[in-house]
């Protein structure tokens, strides 16, 4: 079987060399000198913060497929990306093979590309870093087939050096230890750069072998909009398309319908994803009632200065009920509300009523929810999810919740007030904003059945789900099913 990758390498030292001795590399670091210090956009950042997170390539022509499309334009194709809701470009540099060079990026960037653009060749030479600074762009690409770890490494910082990011483009496993190198993307390429055949499979089969917390990009055999989401799910952040949008008349036009596909897919996942707790549970009956509605949490109250406060003999009851009618169904989370309460106190009632969660609605300190954690993990021999309230009024109370991180699972943003617990008025949502933490959250805090559509359109990429429990109530502790199976009907639909 032919080695398209070698032949193009091949070709790709003797390209280089000859450049060289056409133009000297002290040549062009001059002129990037002379550049100054002007700030390039990130790639990185652009797909962090994107929805959906799409690369738009121009790219003229294929090893495989030959032209794609000819007489695509670099002054009309990545601005009409940009106008059709790009996070960034690509743009093939490479012209033997791919029919690119860099003077596309240039062309690009004076038709009002402000967006980051990928340097995209076969970059094997600190020349070349040189030629992608010059020619405007952001990033450049760094193929772990292509080069040796150490060579990659120089090459990483090289890049740095010049003000470039770097997306380190990797295959199969025996290039995950490139992954420690530090690249400011990392990518995972379907396509076998041998035979250049496509299998998006090994995005997926590779995701969990990358490091947490890094920015992540598939790239290649992408044009399913449903695909792009299942991705997202594996946790990559960016998506690499070309040939989806260059075989068509009008390529930014088709990412425009494609992005516009993509975004109500994610929406429509992301609803029904979205974590249903239901508080303030205190009778058997009504508590089986709420869990066929297949909501994720039962909440009960172990506050004593609260309303809905369950004694033993009703949280027996409800849990029998749960054993009984549940059996063989996935039941609900169960989840115990403490406030400021006793470690052995809460151990206690984990143990006693099998609790899955435990959540801390009062003034827990950051140390005091670590030894909780502790203490019911041993005692009980496995562990327990622990949720931490925060109580809002204004900013600095949203900004003060991302110390919790490493010690609680997940956070309760609800409204400060005069109860310890619950107060069953909304906060101002908008605040949320400002929490930038790890943490994914819920919102509670006198949630009502004419919230629907704000929830529905309310963002943030830590948003989980909602605490849902006084506005739902015909008396204290006892839900309204019927207004509580609309609303959750809506926010799901």
């Amino acid at each position: 079987m032919k080695d398209i990758l070698g032949e193009i390498v091949a070709y790709k030292r003797i390209e280089v060399e000859r450049m060289k001795e056409e133009v000297p590399e002290s040549a062009l670091r001059t002129a990037v000198e002379r550049m100054g210090d002007t700030r390039l956009p990130s790639l990185k950042a652009a797909l962090m913060q994107s929805d959906t997170g799409i690369i738009a390539e121009f790219k003229r022509r294929s090893p495989s497929k030959g032209w794609i499309n000819e007489g695509g334009l670099a002054a009309e194709i990545p601005i009409a990306y940009q106008q059709g809701g790009a996070a960034a470009v690509s743009i093939l540099t490479d012209g033997k093979f791919f029919g690119g060079t860099d003077e596309y990026i240039t062309e690009a960037r004076k038709a009002g590309v402000t967006l980051p653009v990928l340097y995209k060749n076969f970059v094997i030479d600190s020349y070349q870093l040189l030629q992608a600074r010059l020619c405007g762009a952001s990033a450049v690409l760094l193929i772990a087939s292509v080069l040796g770890k150490a060579e990659c490494g120089r090459l990483t910082d090289a890049a740095h050096e010049l003000g470039l990011e770097v997306l380190l483009e990797l295959h199969g496993e025996r290039e995950l230890d490139y992954a420690g190198l530090n690249a400011d993307v990392l990518g995972v390429n379907n396509r076998n750069l041998g035979t250049f055949v496509t299998d998006v499979n090994n995005s997926f089969r590779l995701a969990s072998l990358l490091p947490d917390g890094v920015c992540k990009v598939s790239e290649s055999g992408i044009s399913d909009p449903e695909t792009i989401v299942k991705l997202r799910q594996a946790g990559f952040n960016g998506f690499l398309i070309g040939e989806t949008f260059m075989k068509n008349e009008r390529p930014g036009d088709e990412l425009k319908r494609f992005i516009g596909e993509v975004g109500r897919r994610l929406k429509r996942n992301e609803r029904s994803r979205l974590a249903i707790k239901v508080c303030g549970l205190t009778d058997a009956g009504n508590a089986l009632d709420v869990a066929a509605l297949g909501i994720d949490m039962t909440g009960f109250i172990f506050y004593e200065g609260s309303p809905r406060h369950v004694s033993a003999e009703q949280i027996n009851a409800v849990y029998t009920a749960f054993d009984r009618k549940l059996n063989g169904k996935e039941r609900p989370l169960k989840v115990g509300v403490f406030v400021d309460a006793d470690t052995d106190y809460v151990v206690s009632a984990v143990k006693r009523y099998a609790l899955d969660c435990v959540q801390m609605h009062g003034n827990e300190s950051v140390s005091r929810l670590a030894g909780i954690r502790k203490a019911v993990n041993a005692e009980c021999g496995r562990s327990v999810k622990i949720i931490k309230a925060i109580a809002v009024a204004g900013r600095a109370d949203v900004e003060g919740s991302a110390e919790y991180a490493g010690t609680a699972d997940m956070l309760l943003f609800d409204t400060k007030g005069k109860a310890a617990g619950g107060n069953g008025t909304r906060f101002d949502w908008s605040l949320l904003r400002a929490y930038s933490g790890s943490l994914p959250f819920l919102i509670g805090g006198g949630i009502g059945p004419d919230d629907a559509d704000d929830i529905l359109h309310f963002n943030h990429p830590q948003f989980a789900g909602i605490d849902l429990n006084s506005r739902f109530e015909t008396s204290p502790g006892i839900k309204d099913i019927e207004a509580l199976a609309h609303f959750i009907g809506k926010v799901k639909e």
